[in-house]
């Protein structure tokens, strides 16, 4: 009777041609080996697909040593799925703490795409000891020895008066409790004051992510001025954007989002060359260029589903970006090939035990892209200033991708943790269906890079047989 074999394969390998050779990588542990002769292809298909008992006899001892250091072997009791689910529920708890400032729902633009719900709701200094009391608590309880302010619109810098007031005070408390403090900013670029330098280094602020619709027609066309909110003298919202980021590359990173449609591709090319021309990449802070598909992010925006690039022609501009920009390390995380696919190991802010959104109605957000949807708040607050929890709530703290009937049979979980929570929590399926798309291409490009390898996506990709592996032994 032959003994069962005490090994067996990761449902995590995958393998990516390069040349004569392969390259096996492993997304649990985030290790990759490049293996050559005659045996290397043998061998990957012997560690690659269903999980399957590997008789580790014909092996050499060491490259043994190797595939299990790696993860790409593993004791047949040992439960994967399990050391993820751990992994994710610790990140909740370790994840820094983010507090999002939403300080008014007004914007002075009117872009044709934007799903936000426009009102004069905003936070003023009457709500500032009631923001400086919830995070004393939540610091004092997690013990953080650190929190980031993301100052959050609307376009956050209609309403200065707050930030100014709320910024020093949460400084100041966390100057009291010996907890480091640093910003962020997201904003159109048109309200900034003429101390651009001052305005940041008061602010602590460490990063500020400015938006263009394109070249100077294109954006103006797309972003203009809503009724009776056109600065005096009239500028464009292009030319005031372009010189609050000459600004502030001198004491702060910028990341210049590119929103990209249908419309306005054909501008990429040469907005990537005005960045170039204008110095922008070879500043004390250089920019990084970020590209967005303009896209349904919320249940307000359905109307943009029909409007979007497809993912295909998305990715192919993300490969134009990637050519046409000087450096890779001047792209931002999502477009650049260059960074290694480790796994996870911190969760987004909206499922960080310790994070929360505040909107400028007052009520508390887990995601900011559900600021001002009226049936969204995780707690929401009273006349009395009270908090009381929302339906969303539990849902929210209960959230677990390791259980989630896809994720939990794919092979990409532990690099992705099931992508966007807000989309499983709305049933987008289209949307998770897109994430997977993009891991099935991306992820060879990513590994066969580390290699030296600029390995084009009409090449290579992992299959759905790849990607969702059946959890039982073969």
């Amino acid at each position: 009777m032959t003994a069962w074999p005490r090994f067996r394969s990761s449902r995590y390998n995958f393998c990516v041609p390069i040349g004569k050779d392969s390259v096996l990588y492993n997304a649990c542990s985030g290790a990759s080996i490049r293996v050559a002769g005659n045996d290397a292809v043998d061998l990957a298909r012997l560690l690659c697909g269903p999980p399957r008992g590997v008789p580790v006899g014909g092996i050499p001892r060491t490259l043994v040593a190797t595939l299990r250091r790696g993860g790409f072997l593993i004791e047949q009791t040992f439960d994967e799925l399990g050391m993820i689910r751990d992994r994710y529920r610790s990140a909740r708890g370790r994840t820094p703490m983010v507090l999002t400032l939403t300080t008014t729902q007004d914007c002075n633009l009117g872009c044709y795409y934007c799903y936000e719900a426009r009102s004069r709701e905003a936070l003023d200094e009457g709500d500032v000891p009631a923001i400086v009391g919830w995070t004393r608590e939540r610091l004092a309880a997690s013990r953080k020895d650190s929190l980031h302010v993301d100052w959050y619109g609307g376009e956050p810098l209609l309403n200065i008066d707050f930030i100014d007031v709320a910024s020093m005070a949460l400084q100041a408390l966390c100057e009291e409790i010996a907890v480091s403090y640093s910003a962020s900013v997201i904003s159109n670029g048109t309200c900034w004051p003429d101390d651009v330098a001052g305005f940041v280094r008061r602010h602590r602020i460490r990063q500020a992510q400015i938006s263009f619709d394109g070249l100077k027609a294109n954006h103006d066309k797309r972003r203009r001025y809503r009724k009776g909110r056109a600065p005096d003298p009239a500028t464009s919202s292009f030319e005031q954007a372009v010189a609050v980021v000459d600004g502030l590359l001198d004491v702060v990173r910028v990341d210049l989002r590119f929103n990209a449609d249908h419309g306005n591709q054909g501008d990429l090319e040469g907005f990537i060359g005005f960045c170039r021309d204008r110095g922008w990449f070879d500043r004390p802070f250089p920019c990084i260029f970020q590209l967005a598909r303009i896209s349904d992010f919320s249940e307000r925006a359905g109307f943009l589903s029909h409007t979007k690039l497809p993912e295909e022609e998305f990715e192919r501009l993300r490969e134009r970006a990637r050519h046409l920009v000087p450096d890779e390390a001047t792209l931002d995380e999502t477009t650049t090939r260059s960074l290694y696919p480790l796994p996870r190991t911190s969760v987004c802010a909206a499922l960080a035990d310790d994070s929360i959104v505040v909107g400028a109605d007052g009520h508390h957000y887990r995601c900011g892209l559900q600021v001002g949807e009226k049936n969204r708040p995780v707690a929401l607050r009273g006349a009395d200033d009270k908090m009381t929890p929302g339906r969303d709530a539990d849902w929210w703290t209960a959230f677990d991708p390791t259980l989630q009937p896809n994720c939990s049979r794919c092979s990409f979980l532990p690099i992705c943790w099931g992508g966007c929570s807000k989309k499983h929590l709305e049933g987008d399926s289209y949307s998770l269906h897109e994430q997977s798309l993009y891991w099935r291409k991306a992820l060879p490009q990513k590994i066969a890079w580390q290699f030296g390898v600029a390995l084009e996506e009409s090449a290579f990709s992992f299959t759905e047989a790849d990607q969702f592996r059946p959890t039982s032994l073969e």
